[in-house]
């Protein structure tokens, strides 16, 4: 049970119960043993903050998870390791159970000793025990210090921010065959974090006096029989109670409004430099307010009019854009078409929509829209987030998003201007679609330097081996060093040992010094991610003939930690 809780501590929980108690050899291994656990309870108490949780309803329930059978596998000395329910029980009875199961356990020694320590587990985690012998055959056992604790991603070190107190005696009599035949122990655990949260205190006692020992043959196998039917956890597993999103969003929202965010976040601007992490979690609470109450962002737009802090503004947007509700993306489209609002708060709001997690037809038509504006900045950042958007839409909204790409592609082949292709090139890119890999191929054919370039970069998130080869083809093969510079930038975002063939071609061949220099930077960045790396750097670390590319070469080898 927890003990009494400090102020603003969780509440305080109480579970007992009398009744029985019986162990069930099932099932061994090479180095373990199957027991079937089972409660007969005479008597439950359930209560929270000194008041009892279980009505008429709840207790016939409660009484049934516990009462349930589970299994429990020991290894051979007698530590409990992993834990088998049925599916569905409550993970308030499962944690009590595995208490109890941790409670009970008795690890014996390799060896006949006095005293000595064993490693076990519990549902607060992994945990040193000391045992000591007494008279005839009677031991106590204390917990010495935990070394893990328990998390919902299993067994993690011990924080040092964190502080687990413990405090414990129990008193085993073993009998001839080495089970307990009596059992007496209390125990209490205290943790505690350094950063301020209140700590956490359990307390347990069990009593246990053996009252028959029987054979039971028609159990054994049991847990084999059943084992596709339960769940399967470490003893040192703590299941947490579903908790409510609501909830927790209520918890990082802490009860503020919106102005009042805002005004933490100008408050955050006045000294030069934001506070990156305080506006960080700034961020992290209006967008719970955006998703615990949706209406609130349609008050964004007139609460950023004349806003010139760009932390304020650009933050708020970006809490938008990651709650991604159908208000916050209508809120966005408004910031992004708006003229009134200046136009660096336009960008970041159409850069914003781009990438919602679930467009909607309200926030592309705002996209579409901003990209037939005359303003280039407006213009370019609209079009490129077109390309976003269309990404996210193939996953959310497939209907949507297959419109979205056959508009796209259409329009690459479209305008006159190279500057507009290329633009039109970049934002297909941004879908990471390989059916735009013939467009791009198209592309790469085109007359103007400025549109090829625009493809060879836009193959980076194309996959497959075909484009592996087309970007060594363009490293290697086209006329404009800016091209072959765009298709070194693409492989740096794919697998770099399809690409280190060509890339040897470029450093020893290529006759434009900064083309060659982009993949000294690009396999020095990869030295140890595929072979031959080393051994091209060094070339031209001593052969290039030019002193600046020699020198970034011998820069990265001389960086390299040596092998052990």
């Amino acid at each position: 049970m927890l003990g009494k809780q400090p102020p603003g501590a969780p509440p305080s929980v109480r579970l007992g119960i009398t009744g029985e108690l019986s162990f069930a050899v099932v099932g061994t291994g090479r180095d373990t043993v199957d027991l079937q656990v089972h409660v007969l309870a005479r008597r439950l108490e359930f209560e929270s903050e000194g008041k009892s949780s279980l009505d008429e309803r709840s207790r016939p329930q409660m009484l049934e998870h516990l009462q349930t059978p589970f299994f429990v596998t020991l290894n051979m000395q007698g530590a409990a390791l992993s834990t088998y329910f049925e599916i569905g029980i409550n993970p308030v009875a499962q944690n009590f159970l595995r208490s109890l199961v941790a409670a009970t356990q008795f690890v014996m020694p390799d060896a006949r000793q006095d005293a000595w320590e064993a490693q076990e587990l519990d549902v607060t985690g992994q945990y040193v025990a000391r045992y000591s012998g007494m008279q005839g055959a009677s031991y106590v056992k204390s917990k010495a210090r935990y070394l893990r604790v328990a998390s919902p991603g299993g067994l993690r070190p011990v924080d040092p921010s964190v502080s687990v107190a413990t405090q414990s005696r129990t008193l085993i009599v073993l009998g001839k065959e080495f089970w307990p035949t009596s059992l007496e122990g209390h125990e209490r655990v205290e943790i505690d974090s350094k950063e301020g949260a209140p700590p956490i205190i359990g307390e347990g006692e069990v009593s246990l006096s053996r009252i028959a020992v029987r054979h039971a043959p028609a159990l054994i196998g049991t847990l084999e029989a059943r084992r596709k039917y339960l769940g399967h956890t470490s003893l040192a597993t703590a299941v947490f109670v579903p908790v409510d999103p609501r909830d927790e969003l209520r918890r990082q929202v802490a009860g503020a409004t919106l102005g009042e965010l805002a005004t933490t976040l100008r408050g955050l601007s006045k000294n030069g430099t934001p506070d990156g992490e305080r506006t960080a979690q700034v961020m992290g609470r209006l967008k719970a307010l955006f998703l615990l109450e949706p209406g609130t962002a349609a008050s964004v737009p007139g609460l950023l009019s004349g806003e010139k802090d760009r932390n304020t503004y650009s933050t708020m947007l970006g809490a938008l854009s990651a709650a991604s509700t159908p208000e916050a993306v209508r809120a966005l489209s408004q910031v992004a078409s708006d003229v009134s609002h200046a136009t660096v708060v336009r960008v970041d709001a159409i850069a914003a929509l781009g990438v919602v997690e679930n467009p909607t037809q309200e926030g592309v038509a705002a996209l579409r829209g901003v990209a037939a504006s005359p303003d280039a900045e407006l213009r370019g950042t609209a079009t490129l987030a077109l390309g976003n958007a269309t990404r996210n839409a193939l996953r959310g909204d497939p209907a949507l998003g297959e419109g979205m790409l056959a508009e796209l592609m259409r329009s690459a082949t479209g305008p006159s201007s190279p500057e507009a292709r290329a633009l039109l090139i970049r934002s297909l890119a941004n879908t990471a679609d390989a059916r735009v890999l013939p467009t791009l191929q198209q592309a790469l054919q085109d007359p103007s330097p400025v549109v090829r370039e625009a493809a060879a970069e836009a193959l980076r998130l194309i996959p497959g081996p075909d484009v592996d080869r087309l970007v060594s083809r363009v490293m290697l093969e086209d006329l404009a060093p800016e091209v072959r510079r765009a298709a070194i930038f693409a492989s740096s975002f794919r697998a770099l040992a399809p690409q280190i063939p060509a890339l040897a071609q470029v450093i020893r061949h290529d006759t434009v010094e900064a083309v060659r220099i982009e993949a000294v930077r690009l396999l020095g960045a990869n030295l140890r991610q595929a072979p031959g790396v080393a051994e091209l750097l060094a070339w031209a670390g001593q052969n290039d003939p030019n002193s600046d590319v020699r020198h970034t070469a011998q820069a990265f080898l001389s960086a390299r930690p040596p092998v052990q």
